[in-house]
């Protein structure tokens, strides 16, 4: 699967914020979007300049950019350990994600947040299994 980059991964609905004199400009994933739009949206959804803050410190629009260590592709994950243990933790993915939400995160269509990739190394823990669960790939995201 290819690399994408972040222009893609913002939603279309996602505020952008133009206020660049704010003093949190740098730090909001709002004006970063920005500066990531392409040519290619034809619409987008911004702050009203009518609600930007006087001294920008208190924006009830703020949002914090962090990028998260995001995994993709379940293909290989369970081919190291014994038979039954990846049956029984295959089961419980498909239990916790539903069919549809495993599958696509084993074809790579849906990445795992860190809270994802918690949820299935406990599940190896919970087998007995130290080794760390590997995916096919990895990048760092933004939190839209």
């Amino acid at each position: 699967m290819k690399e994408e980059p972040d222009s893609l991964s913002v939603p279309y609905n996602f505020a952008r914020c133009f206020n660049a004199q704010c003093p949190q400009a740098p730090k909001c994933l709002r004006h970063i979007a920005t500066q990531l739009d392409t040519a290619d949206n034809l619409y987008i959804t911004i702050i009203n300049p009518a609600r930007y803050p006087a001294d920008g410190n208190q924006c009830e629009c703020f949002k914090t950019a962090v990028k998260v260590h995001v995994a993709w592709g379940l293909k290989r994950l369970l081919d190291r350990i014994p038979y039954e243990d990846a049956v029984s933790i295959r089961i419980q993915m498909v239990g916790h994600y539903g069919k549809t939400g495993y599958y696509r995160f084993y074809r790579g269509e849906r990445g795992l947040m860190p809270k994802d990739q918690a949820y299935i190394r406990q599940l190896f823990r919970n087998k007995g299994i130290k080794e760390e669960p590997t995916y096919q790939r990895y990048t760092e995201e933004y939190i839209w």
